[in-house]
C-alpha cells in the first residue's frame, strides 16, 4: 500500500507541476499498483484536458461513468436530450456558468425545452446569453417554483456531453449581449486608455490572487485611467482607481463596466469569462498551477480569442509576470496615444 500511495502522489505531484506525460505514466502505474481507479482516472483526466486534447479526457470521463452505479437522482447519465424537457442547472461559479451557457443554441436545437436555473445574482445577465429563455433561481423565500422537467444537467457536463475537441468549440466569440448594446463596441473617444483591474480571485482559491502591493507596477503605467472592477468593493490604497457602484453592486453592472473598457487585465476570475464573452480585450495573469480550462503553456484561449494569457512560471512569484504586462501595458498605451494624434 505504501508504493500505491507514494505512485498517486508522486503523479499528483506532477500534475501539479504541470509535468503532464510524466502524470499520465505515474497514473498508469499507480492504477497497476491498485490505486482508486476513479482518482486516477481523473488525475489524468486533467491531463488530458491541459494538453487540450479533450477526445481522451472524455475517454476517462467515459471509465468513471461506467464504474459508479445508476443514480436516480443523479444529473445526466447518458439518456438522449431530443425532445426532452432539460433544466440546466449553473450550481458551481459564475465564470463556470458564463463558459459554458455558449452551449445554449446547440442544446436548444435538439431539446424540446431548456430551463436555465442561476443563482439569483446572476438572473438579470442570464436572459442576455445567445438562446436563453427561460431563467429561473432558487429559494423558497424568493417564491420560486421549479417547473417540471425530463433531464438535468450540471453546466459544466455540456462539454462531456457534446464531446467536444478543441477545434470545435461552439460559439468562441460574442454570445453575450447587454440589453441596448450595440453589435459592435462603441468607439472610445477618451484621451487615456480605460483599463479595468481585478486583483482577487476570492475566497475559494487565494492561489489565484495577486499581492495588492505589487499593482504599483501596473498603476504606475502612464497613458492609462484604472478602474476597480471587484463586484464587492476591495480595500485599495491606491486612491487613483476610478470606482463604479453599478460595477460593485451587480453581475450585470460588473458586465456594463467591461463592455465599456479597452482593456481589462485580471486574475482568474469571473471579469475574465464576462470579457471573453463579449469578445472585449482582456489579460488573463494567472497562477503556476492554472485550471484546465486555460491549458498549458499557451499565451491565447480558444475558448475565448479576446483573451491574452500571462502565467506565472515559478509557483507562488507573481513579480516577473506582473513586470512583464506592465511593460506590455505601457506599450500598448504608447500606440493608443500616438493612434489619438493621428486621429
Amino acid at each position: 500500500m505504501t508504493d500505491t500511495n507514494n505512485l498517486i502522489e508522486a503523479a499528483e505531484q506532477a500534475l501539479r507541476m504541470r509535468c503532464q506525460d510524466e502524470a499520465i505514466v505515474l497514473f498508469d502505474q499507480a492504477e497497476q499498483a491498485g490505486a482508486d481507479l476513479d482518482r486516477c482516472a481523473a488525475g489524468r483526466w486533467t491531463a488530458y484536458m491541459l494538453q487540450h486534447d479533450f477526445g481522451l479526457a472524455w475517454v476517462q470521463s467515459d471509465a468513471i461513468r461506467a464504474r459508479n452505479a445508476t443514480d436516480p437522482h443523479r444529473f445526466w447519465q447518458g439518456e438522449a436530450l431530443a425532445g426532452k424537457c432539460v433544466m440546466l442547472r449553473c450550481l458551481h461559479g459564475l465564470g463556470d456558468a458564463v463558459q459554458f451557457l455558449r452551449y445554449m443554441p446547440r442544446l436548444q436545437a435538439i431539446a424540446a425545452r431548456v430551463i436555465v436555473q442561476v443563482p439569483p445574482n446572476f438572473t438579470e445577465l442570464a436572459a442576455c446569453f445567445h438562446g436563453v429563455d427561460d431563467v429561473i433561481t432558487w429559494g423558497e423565500d424568493l417564491g420560486v417554483r421549479e417547473p417540471d422537467w425530463d433531464v438535468q444537467i450540471e453546466i459544466m457536463e455540456l462539454p462531456y456531453i457534446f464531446r467536444t475537441e478543441v477545434s470545435e468549440l461552439p460559439i468562441a466569440t460574442r454570445y453575450l449581449d447587454l440589453p441596448g448594446q450595440m453589435p459592435a463596441r462603441r468607439p472610445h473617444f477618451g484621451k487615456q486608455l480605460q483599463v479595468g483591474l481585478v486583483w482577487t480571485a476570492g475566497e475559494w482559491n487565494a492561489a489565484r490572487s495577486i499581492p495588492h502591493s505589487l499593482l504599483t507596477h501596473l498603476i504606475a503605467v502612464e497613458g492609462c485611467e484604472f478602474w476597480n472592477l471587484h463586484p464587492v468593493n476591495a480595500v485599495s490604497e491606491h486612491k487613483t482607481l476610478l470606482e463604479d457602484e453599478n460595477c460593485q453592486r451587480s453581475v450585470c453592472g460588473l458586465a456594463e463596466r467591461i463592455a465599456s473598457l479597452d482593456l481589462v487585465i485580471t486574475v482568474d476570475t469571473l471579469a475574465a469569462h464576462l470579457a471573453g464573452a463579449m469578445d472585449v480585450p482582456a489579460w488573463v495573469i494567472l497562477q503556476h498551477e492554472a485550471d484546465w480550462r486555460w491549458m498549458h503553456a499557451r499565451d491565447d484561449s480558444p475558448w475565448y480569442p479576446s483573451l491574452r494569457l500571462f502565467r506565472q512560471q515559478t509557483p507562488g512569484d507573481w513579480y516577473p509576470v506582473i513586470a512583464a504586462v506592465a511593460e506590455e501595458l505601457r506599450l500598448l498605451a504608447r500606440t493608443f496615444a500616438d493612434e489619438r494624434l493621428v486621429a
